[in-house]
């Protein structure tokens, strides 16, 4: 996994903005949150409620203004709603949901709104995209805090998955975990429920530590590992393994889409491989856990690099004409693995 793209100055991440709601609540008045990582935003929603309201005083202090439903956002609604007191808690809260107002040029009356929020009330802007050149967000930034709600980063997750089991009483090591992650694309929330299962079942045999073995068991199939396997065999110069594992995911009804992206981006990575030459370089470039980058090193001494610049093409090319519908899905695949699987090592 690459380094998460730089974010603009002043943005805090989800790790950072978890942190500022624990730590320094009181210092919150308007807040932008941007991101589809929706473990996180449900964690900072969750800490939020806990800061802000007193106990039983959801009802009457805190608001949600939900444009998904219907609601349509209006400032002066927004307005309304901050200009009342709290009734039972320390601040109103006043959660505001895809309203778009972060990608709009706005009035200096509505930026005086956002700039004046007053201290009985904290008012957050949840947004799946924030455009961070436009006025209203700079506003945002001047005026309050923002963060980016994206789920940690490759080196982070691992950790925060053998926390998550530690909490049950079982033990998982970095293999384990890892797969864990890769089956579930990081994704936060399918990371949870399947932590939970795992646990469960673990916790049913008696077990104390979740093995590479028990992930397998009860975890959605590897992806990531399997087109490991794939590029292992092409590298070998063995077309019938890796047409057959390719057979497996499809036979498995791992989406076509999924897997064809999943083998272009796997050859790019080997090509920074190829090119840093070393675990360590390559850990330095990408931010990519050295575990990973030892693996991608050693497939990579498989193929000369423009063998791997050629196949790069080759599968863009063939991901071009299927969109263009100029050719079958799977027979595109199939194409990509033959050449990756012939003259290897030259």
């Amino acid at each position: 996994m690459a380094k998460a793209k730089a974010l603009p100055k002043g943005v805090l991440n989800s790790r950072q903005m978890l942190t500022k709601i624990s730590k320094e609540p009181d210092s919150l008045g308007l807040v932008l949150l941007y991101g589809t990582e929706d473990y996180m935003i449900d964690g900072a929603v969750s800490m939020l409620k806990k800061a802000c309201l007193g106990e039983g005083a959801e009802d009457m202090d805190y608001a949600v203004i939900d444009t998904r439903t219907g609601d349509k956002f209006d400032m002066a609604k927004l307005e309304e709603l901050i200009s009342m007191p709290p009734w039972m808690s320390p601040r109103r809260l006043v959660i505001v949901k895809q309203s778009g107002l972060p990608g709009r040029e706005l009035s200096d009356k509505n930026l005086e709104i956002l700039k004046d929020i007053p201290s009985s009330a904290v008012v957050v802007f949840f947004e799946e995209t924030a455009d961070s050149r436009k006025k209203a967000f700079k506003a945002f930034l001047q005026y309050g805090t923002v963060a980016s709600m994206s789920g940690f980063e490759e080196d982070e997750l691992t950790g925060w998955i053998s926390n998550r089991f530690s909490k049950e009483h079982l033990r998982i090591g970095f293999e384990a975990a890892n797969s864990m992650s890769s089956r579930c694309s990081g994704n936060m929330m399918e990371l949870v429920n399947e932590i939970n299962k795992v646990a469960l079942y673990c916790q049913s045999k008696n077990y104390t530590e979740v093995t590479p073995d028990i992930v397998e068991l009860c975890c959605p199939p590897d992806l990531s590992g399997q087109i490991f396997d794939i590029m292992d065999a092409c590298g070998s110069g063995d077309a019938r393994i890796a047409l057959g594992t390719l057979d497996k995911l499809i036979t498995n009804k791992e989406p076509l889409a999924r897997i064809r992206v999943s083998i272009i981006n796997h050859i790019k990575a080997l090509i920074m491989a190829k090119e840093a030459g070393n675990a360590d370089l390559l850990v330095k470039r990408t931010g990519m856990h050295e575990f990973r980058a030892k693996k991608l090193v050693s497939q990579a001494g498989n193929f000369q690099m423009k063998r791997l610049i050629d196949l790069y093409l080759a599968a863009s090319d063939s991901d071009s004409d299927f969109k263009h519908g100029l050719i079958d899905e799977r027979y595109s695949l199939e194409i990509i693995l033959v050449k990756a699987s012939a003259k290897a090592n030259v």
